[in-house]
């Protein structure tokens, strides 16, 4: 008979010895888990950002030791040319590296030297919007983007500095840096730019030959208020100088079939590849307009147009055109236009001269009242409104080298106090000329009429019922009861629609109302006291014309002081 095996006892409170290698096994178990979670979690999120990503952005370059890119946030490695870059990659140039990133719409971004990019997004939808955007940390970059119709649906192309964002449009041509953005050519307005450094985070448009420069004292200008448009210059000659924008729009900007240069020269005769052809102008040539167009043609060498010292684009046909704004007031205005090869040399240039002829044509200024134009007006009152008319556009009045402060650009309607008190109307005879100027500076003939002022005597007129010696003075005092002017038809409030060519303006005032004028006539038909009023506006009596037509409504009292103004308007569209 076997002996029992005897079973080992164990003293209460001891654990069995086999458990702490089973533990072991555990937690290494637990760690390989781990590590494998871990790396397959890394690759997915790779495979995710990227590999899978279709809307890939090319990274060309020529200078692979100097040009390095940074896969997902990890280390700086050589940029391969041809290598696809995703969300979250990121470029750099260093030294002499030359490196172009281009996107899956045909936009292209040159990087300067020294210069450290991140791709944002690069995000091609067939339905919704496409997104691109580019943050440039460092450096500056030289972007062109397509035509519009080079690529389908909507796309917003976005670039984010440190001070700003552009949202880039079809057809651009822009070189940005940390502070600065200089448009060469864009469609539309131009680039939309939000100033990020700001609280109030304000907008505005860099159209095509603009150029915003955020210095330090600007950015503090802007953020205590000053409006960004202040800072916003056109292209000047020096800024057309920048190495990088001249090699850039040059590399990027040449036509298809640009080959090897060809010797200086100048030509005005059209050959099959002449290096240059100006079309218009011709020399000499009578301009009687505020602009002028040159126009041409280039040769398939030619890789950049400039025009009296600005860029201009080559389109696809190898033609241009540019339109540039004549001095004014000078008689003749030279045009150079300067072909360059890919390298910016001049290869082939060409002078004319153009006489400019143009006149600006300013209507005018109409006098209503008291008089009209080239009348005379006898009176004994110390005081005469003049009033009257201007054609649209207008950006000041000027009464006897006076220009009236109160006009404000574009009204139509104006009015000048001629007054014993003030000096400018003395007895005897007084004439008072008038004149209109536009927002350029450019005069109006000018239009006069007499008044003969004699004090106490009895007043006569020509064209027009004379002020009468027993209406008080006129005075310009501020409104002393303001509201109480109320206009109820043809629509109550300060304004209304008509296509009748005679309508009634109705209204009320107060009891203290003695007298009331509109656009400088007193309604005779008035009587002191009463509380309702009313005036024709008509077209037959030119009261009422096309468009727009603003009646100023004066209310005074017995000493004829100022109760309210209220201006109505009235538009006629018959």
């Amino acid at each position: 008979m076997l002996p029992r095996h005897r079973r080992r006892q164990y003293l209460a409170g001891n654990s069995d010895p086999r458990r702490p290698a089973l533990l072991v096994r555990l937690i290494v178990g637990a760690v390989i888990l781990f590590a494998v979670w871990f790396a397959a979690s890394k690759a997915i999120s790779l495979f995710d950002r990227s590999v899978g990503r279709k809307t890939a952005a090319v990274l060309e370059t020529a200078t692979t030791d100097s040009v390095q890119v940074a896969l997902q946030e990890q280390d700086w490695q050589r940029g391969e040319n041809g290598l696809k870059l995703y969300a979250g990659d990121a470029v750099a140039t260093r030294g002499s590296g030359d490196a172009t990133l281009k996107f899956f719409d045909g936009t292209k971004v040159r990087l300067d030297v020294g210069t450290d990019v991140l791709v944002e997004a690069s995000d091609s939808e067939t339905e919704g919007t496409s997104e691109i955007t580019l943050k440039v940390r460092s450096g500056r970059i030289w972007i062109v983007s397509p035509e519009m119709k080079t690529f389908s649906g909507a796309i917003v192309r976005t670039v984010v500095a440190s001070n700003f964002s552009a949202e880039i449009p079809a057809a651009t041509n822009a070189l940005i840096g940390s502070t600065m953005i200089n448009v060469m050519r864009a469609a539309g307005v131009g680039a939309k730019v939000t100033l990020t450094f700001a609280d109030s985070k304000p907008s505005l448009f860099i159209g095509e030959g603009q150029y915003l420069s955020l210095s330090e004292q600007a950015k503090r200008l802007i953020e205590d208020g000053s409006d960004p448009y202040e800072f916003r210059d056109p292209v000047t000659l020096e800024l057309l100088k920048d190495s990088f924008l001249i090699s850039s729009y040059a590399q990027m900007n040449k036509p298809a079939g640009s080959g090897s240069t060809a010797p200086v020269g100048t030509t005005t005769t059209p050959t099959d590849d002449a290096p240059l052809v100006l079309t218009s102008p011709e020399n000499r040539a009578q301009i009687n307009a505020k602009t002028v167009t040159v126009a041409g043609k280039v040769g398939s060498r030619i890789a950049q147009i400039v025009v009296n010292g600005q860029s201009v684009a080559i389109k696809q046909n190898l033609t241009f055109s540019a339109e540039l704004s004549l001095p004014k007031d000078e008689p003749t205005f030279a045009i150079t236009v300067e072909a360059q090869d890919v390298q910016g040399v001049p290869v082939a240039k060409i002078e004319r001269t153009i006489n400019n002829v143009f006149k600006v044509i300013i209507d005018p200024p109409r006098f209503k009242s008291p008089v009209g134009s080239g009348e005379t007006l006898k009176t004994s009152q110390a005081e005469v409104e003049i009033t009257g008319e201007v054609s649209a556009g207008i950006a000041s009045v000027v009464v006897n080298d006076y220009k009236l402060q109160l006009f404000k650009p574009g009204a139509r309607t104006w009015s000048y106090l001629g007054s014993a008190n003030l000096g400018n109307m003395k007895p005897g005879l007084n004439v008072f000329t008038v004149y209109a100027m536009d927002a350029d500076g450019n005069k109006s003939p000018s239009r006069s009429i007499t008044i003969d002022y004699t004090p106490g005597a009895a007043p006569t007129g020509t064209g027009t019922t004379a002020v009468s010696s027993s209406q008080p003075a006129l005075k310009q005092n501020p409104p002393l009861t303001p509201g109480v002017l109320v206009v109820d038809k043809p629509a109550s409030g300060t304004s209304a629609e008509t296509n009748e060519k005679e309508i009634v303006i109705e209204g009320r005032t107060s009891a203290d109302t003695a007298s009331i004028s509109i656009n400088g006539y007193t309604l005779s038909l008035y009587i002191s006291g009463k509380t309702t009023w009313n005036y024709i506006a008509s077209t037959e009596l030119t009261t009422m014309k096309r468009g727009k037509n603003v009646y100023r409504v004066v209310a005074r009292n017995a000493s004829g002081e100022i109760l309210d103004v209220l201006e109505y308007t009235i538009t006629f569209n018959p």
